[in-house]
């Protein structure tokens, strides 16, 4: 099960919930205040990118250096 973040404007507090990817609008409650008038958020993720110095993940090389 996926982890949502949400946020509540009943109380103005930010958390998060494991729940089923099934749970509609409306039935996720504040664990704080108990209200239903939350707003699932999104959330951010890290990804690491590979620049021009650093090595190729898959182990190969992505540039010729003109050698035969």
């Amino acid at each position: 099960m996926p982890i949502y973040e949400y946020h509540c404007a009943s109380c103005n507090k930010q958390f998060s919930l494991r729940q089923s990817v099934n749970i509609k609008p409306g039935e996720t409650v504040c664990p704080s205040c108990r209200s239903q008038t939350v707003e699932r958020l999104i959330s951010r993720f890290a990804a690491k990118t590979y620049g021009a110095g650093d090595a190729d993940p898959s182990g190969g090389t992505s540039c010729s250096h003109g050698h035969p």
